[in-house]
């Protein structure tokens, strides 16, 4: 999967799990933290990369590779699964 969001002074490419931003300087994270922080407000990601969290959340949303990555997460990003 690919995506690319631009801006004015930064463009974003989400590549093999792995979201890239570059504004000058490349920036990188993996993309189950990035959702893992835009939903919980936590987590150890570059600030630039916070800063767009929401856009690209909402872009993988409206592509439901959101909903996949939560269905195949196996719990995680605070869902309960029942045993």
């Amino acid at each position: 999967m690919v995506a690319r969001l631009g801006y004015k002074n930064k463009l974003v490419e989400v590549r093999n799990g792995v979201v890239y931003l570059f504004d000058g300087k490349l920036w990188s994270a993996p993309l189950e933290r990035v959702v893992e922080y835009y939903r919980e407000g936590q987590g150890a990601i570059p600030g630039p990369i916070r800063e767009i969290a929401s856009d690209l959340y909402r872009v993988l949303l409206g592509e439901n590779l959101v909903r996949e990555m939560l269905t195949n997460s196996g719990g995680r990003y605070g869902e309960t699964t029942a045993s």
